[in-house]
């Protein structure tokens, strides 16, 4: 069950809203209600899989105990009142709640390499069909999160598990993000949370733009994008026209994908009562690659940038430890989408370009601001090519067509996919190229308002525009088939 299939808009949802709002404010049934139906929603979805999720609720809710303990301790053998280094039993603690994600994650991608003695064992275990947990990416770093954070608070962030629970299994983040920590929900989750009717109408309202950018761009901009790479296999199907054309529409579609998918999340958070961080802000219009990682993913971004990056030394203890700690996060990066060569370039590319950047001086330039915002999409359309093929063959085939052509044709897989829904997704979808950087698109149409802070939510505007826009989104749900979101294989 995904938040664009018919169970989940016309059957899940209603239930669970109405329930949810004809329980008292007041009442702890509330909480209770909602964990029930997320984990109903996450059992829906992936049914045993749940073991996994559970194994990391109790692991890490256990482990913020014990790390607490651990630097407490610590803070009591030194003098200045900290610990030097982490401990062996806190690094323990961590690795456990990792157990999961290396089991199911990178297991089964260990079993198809060449690597003597392990992969003939894993293949005879069958960890070639092990299934992934949906969102095993993201409620880890949930729990990572919850633990450091509680290590570094000198005490645990939470006592009550049903509410901890509820921060990992509230199913408008459980699958695909954002990645929100405890200390950003804790107070909502215990506090009385009264929801307004401009707060319900700005939940109505990003849930419907999420679920229209998905639906009516990035579904459409996908069956162009799989034509191409369907055909990169062979090279009498592939030209420089379609390379391109099939590039572009992967660009638009794991954009308006991923962001669809965060803005319905945080919509959905506004119903019941939550205020879930903002994970995009308008990538495709960054100066720089630099500036590109600040609006793209944000909430992974500033993950790694506060467990990692500074714990590392940043850029604090001069400029061979700054690079490093700056390639070990990318790799990380890289590694957390999966362990397979195609991620591993792109978060490659992406780390070489980022240090290009620091070593010319090149991020902290403002002029020339076209030139630069053209640059940077090339190079991010060019970078999404082994994201997407997977394997380095089929991206240096797609490469080798972009650079050399030939340029008279189109495959006739490719022209089919090209149908007048495309046509429209694409020529929208470019939009978000040439869109002013201070704002998104959300915030250009229903005003600069961000979820608690809703004064200028132009609510008559909303009014206007949303029974239309939901209206043809339900007919595309409808007519349409199955389209998970892209990043539920993470």
């Amino acid at each position: 069950m995904v938040f664009s299939s018919p169970t989940f808009l016309f059957l899940f949802l209603p239930v669970t809203l109405l329930v949810y709002h004809a329980i008292p404010v007041r009442s702890r049934g509330r909480n209770a209600w909602l964990l029930a139906a997320s984990i109903l929603f996450y059992l829906w979805g992936a049914g045993s899989a749940i073991l996994a999720i559970l194994f990391v609720s109790l692991s890490s809710f256990g482990g913020a105990y014990i790390a607490w303990l651990i630097v407490r301790r610590q803070r009591q053998e030194y003098r200045d009142g900290e610990p030097r280094k982490i401990s062996i039993p806190s690094l323990v603690i961590l690795l456990i709640i990792l157990v999961p994600l290396v089991v199911f994650k990178y297991l089964p991608q260990a079993s198809t390499l060449a690597i003597p003695v392990l992969s003939p064992t894993l293949t005879a275990l069958g960890a070639n069909t092990w299934a992934l947990p949906l969102g095993i990416s993201f409620f880890t770093f949930h729990a990572l999160s919850f633990v450091i954070d509680s290590a570094r608070a000198g005490r645990p962030l939470t006592t009550s598990f049903p509410s901890y629970l509820l921060y990992l299994f509230v199913f408008p983040h459980q699958i695909a993000g954002p990645i929100v920590r405890y200390s950003e929900i804790g107070a909502q989750i215990t506090a009385v949370r009264r929801i307004t009717a401009r707060q319900m109408g700005y939940g109505i309202t990003r849930f419907t733009w999420g679920l229209a950018k998905k639906v009516l761009i990035a579904d459409n901009c996908g069956a162009v994008a799989n034509a191409m790479f369907a055909n990169a296999t062979n090279p009498a199907l592939m030209s420089g026209t379609g390379a391109w054309l099939g590039a572009l529409a992967y660009t638009l579609q794991i954009y308006f994908d991923f962001s669809g998918y965060s803005d319905m999340a945080i919509g959905l958070a506004q119903m019941f009562g939550f205020r879930f961080p903002e994970n995009f802000r308008a990538p495709y219009t960054a100066g720089n690659i630099t500036d590109f990682w600040r609006r793209w993913h944000i909430t992974l971004t500033t993950w790694f940038r506060d467990y990692v990056y500074i714990p590392l030394g940043g850029n604090r203890r001069g400029i061979w430890v700054e690079y490093g700690s700056l390639l070990l996060v990318f790799l990380l990066t890289s590694l957390w989408h999966g362990a397979l060569a195609g991620f591993l370039i792109w978060g490659g590319l992406h780390s070489l370009a980022l240090l290009f950047e620091r070593i010319t001086g090149l991020r902290k330039v403002r002029s020339f601001l076209v030139v630069r915002r053209a640059l940077t999409m090339l190079f991010v359309i060019v970078a999404w090519v082994p994201f997407r093929a997977l394997d380095v063959h089929t991206s240096v085939d797609i490469w080798q067509a972009m650079l050399g052509g030939p340029w008279d044709f189109l495959s006739p897989t490719l022209f089919v996919s090209l149908t007048p829904f495309a046509i429209a997704a694409l020529l929208v979808g470019a939009l978000s190229f040439f869109m002013p950087s201070g704002r998104t698109g959300f915030q250009t149409v229903f005003g600069r308002s961000e979820p608690g802070t809703l004064s200028s939510f132009r609510w008559k505007t909303a009014l206007v525009v949303v029974p239309f826009t939901l209206v043809v989104t339900l007919a595309m749900v409808l007519h349409s088939d199955f389209s998970p979101f892209l990043y539920f294989q993470f």
